[in-house]
């Protein structure tokens, strides 16, 4: 089977191709060529998709594809443009979309791929408009299409997530035994999916026909709560038990928003969904990695590479716990 990933260096795709390999694809990867990856012997295209032109002349010139998966559309003028590319070139079509589509506010949990999507999120909202391109393309007869919905995922390449974000000064926090914030009770729920199980969904899809024209969620088996998300965590790393420190997330969002973007788009709300449509279609996808080795491979990634911010040069935390216990919940604008 022959294959294009567009993009190919992310999390997820390091994953696809992975399991594409198991299946003896022959893969190819379009993307800019600025980030180092974990590929391997793929054949390589370069060239920037914002290039609409030359993209699609690439990609019309390298073809046809049995299968083309693409991970970086994000609006509906992408969508469009690798519609065009593939129209009549590629058997099978593969979108990665997010379960931001659905909102945050979920009124069924967990959600599955019937929950009607009023995406909040720009992000979101922009992810719908690209879905609607290739799901019309696929109605028109033009090419057969699937959508797949991962949330949060992780794994080596990426950073470990906490309650407010992304910022890898939390790893050091936790092995140092110092305080970390999670948002209001600590019962919020969340899943992670490891990177390489959440590929093998894609690869086992690629070709299937019982996948087309449909959408699939994928995402992790187990559900845990912040607290236990940031204790298993610790744990994983060999750290302490971690000092929680519960502030309302009302009064966190009261703060600058450049840091707690995450928080208040994504992490102040259930994130819980279901995969069992995937599991159905496709046997192979399957939630193979155990949280704390998966926790343990991303953190030897970033030791290896130097990507821990140490937690003396990100101060953010500390400023908040101290003005929180100092003024008993009290918080100025001052906080940067």
């Amino acid at each position: 089977m022959k294959v294009l990933i567009i993009g190919g260096t992310g999390l997820i795709s390091t994953g696809i191709v992975q399991a594409l390999k198991t299946r003896g694809a022959d893969i190819t990867v379009f993307n800019r060529g600025q980030t180092d990856d974990r590929l391997g012997d793929v054949r390589r295209l370069r060239g920037d998709r914002s290039d609409t032109a030359t993209f699609e002349r690439t990609l019309a010139g390298a073809g046809p594809w049995d299968a083309a998966i693409d991970m970086i559309c994000f609006k509906a003028e992408q969508a469009e443009s690798t519609v065009r590319a593939l129209d009549g070139r590629c058997g099978h079509l593969l979108f990665c979309s997010t379960v931001c589509t659905y909102g945050n506010t979920q009124t069924i949990v967990p959600t599955d791929e019937t929950t009607p999507q009023h995406p909040h999120s720009a992000y979101g909202r922009d992810k719908v408009a690209a879905e609607q391109v290739f799901l019309r393309a696929h109605a028109e007869g033009r090419i057969p299409v699937t959508i797949f919905r991962p949330s949060h995922t992780y794994g080596p390449g990426g950073p470990v997530i906490n309650n407010l974000g992304w910022e890898t000064s939390f790893v050091n926090r936790l092995r140092r035994g110092l305080p970390v914030i999670v948002s209001g009770d600590g019962h919020g729920l969340w899943q992670s999916a490891y990177a390489d199980d959440v590929g093998r969904g894609f690869a086992h899809a690629a070709g299937k026909t019982g996948c087309f024209g449909q959408a699939y969620n994928a995402t992790a088996d187990e559900i845990v709560t912040w607290d236990d998300y940031t204790r298993r965590t610790a744990a994983a790393i060999g750290a302490p038990e971690p000092k929680i420190v519960h502030i309302p997330t009302d009064l966190l969002l009261t703060l600058p928003p450049d840091r707690l973007q995450p928080l208040a788009e994504i992490f102040r709300y259930h994130g819980v969904y279901s995969s069992g449509k995937l599991k159905r279609d496709v046997p192979e996808f399957r939630q193979k990695t155990p949280y704390d080795e998966g926790v343990r491979r991303t953190v030897e990634w970033l030791d290896a590479h130097g990507k821990i911010t140490p937690a003396a040069d990100d101060d953010f935390v500390d400023r908040i716990i101290e003005q929180w216990t100092r003024l008993g919940g009290e918080f100025t604008q001052a906080l940067k």
